[in-house]
């Protein structure tokens, strides 16, 4: 049985017939001998008579005039955009001027290496600020600088130099005003604020004497 539900013998097993439900033998034609676009076998269209149907499309789905999904204006059949369902135009550049490979037509990609990992500013395998294209930092190997920190400016922990991580709360979940993250105010669910004291001006050391 293959997988559309035809067996060997090219019957459908829901109608017991050589179609589907939609009315299609086990290769995609009526019986009326066209397929769901109106195609004979031959790639004549049921409308046109011709090898095209009234926009201009082949039975692949190409234009007549350019053999590409893409009219002679550029647009896309499907999208009438400049570009495809993925994105990309006629000539295969997305929006920023870059192929599916991710390089441009210079032969660069978003971060500015070639394909041999070369950065264009520097003629090196490394960027201004000392990162290969993979991202790692010349002196370290990995992608933590000297200090520790990545080109974001985040240590391994998530955080930066002033302790904050991405979303501005630091390691006890404080942000930068001292509003705690859970409860919204000054103190945390155990009522300390970001240096340790609660409500009655007790830290957390005296609180242990």
């Amino acid at each position: 049985m293959s997988k559309d539900g035809f067996n060997k013998d090219g019957y459908h097993k829901a109608t017991g017939t050589k179609f589907n439900k939609l009315g299609y033998d086990q290769d995609g034609f009526s019986r009326n001998g066209y397929d769901e676009n109106g195609f004979d076998k031959d790639g004549i269209h049921i409308a046109t008579g011709t090898l095209v149907n009234t926009s201009g499309l082949n039975k692949d789905g190409n234009y007549e005039a350019t053999g590409t999904p893409f009219n002679k204006e550029g647009y896309h059949k499907t999208t009438d955009t400049k570009f495809n369902e993925e994105g990309f135009d006629k000539d295969g550049f997305d929006k920023n001027g870059y192929y599916s490979d991710g390089f441009n037509k210079n032969g660069y990609d978003r971060n500015g290496y070639d394909k041999n990992g070369t950065h264009i500013a520097t003629g090196t395998l490394f960027n201004p600020a000392g990162l290969n294209k993979e991202g790692n930092y010349e002196a370290t190997g990995t992608p933590f600088n000297k200090d520790g920190f990545n080109k974001d400016g985040f240590d391994k922990d998530g955080f930066n130099k002033d302790g904050f991580n991405k979303f501005g709360y630091d390691k006890n979940n404080f942000d930068k005003d001292g509003t705690h993250l859970v409860t919204h105010t000054l103190f945390n669910p155990a009522g300390y604020d970001k240096d340790g004291f609660k409500k009655d001006g007790l830290d957390k050391l005296e609180k242990k004497k």
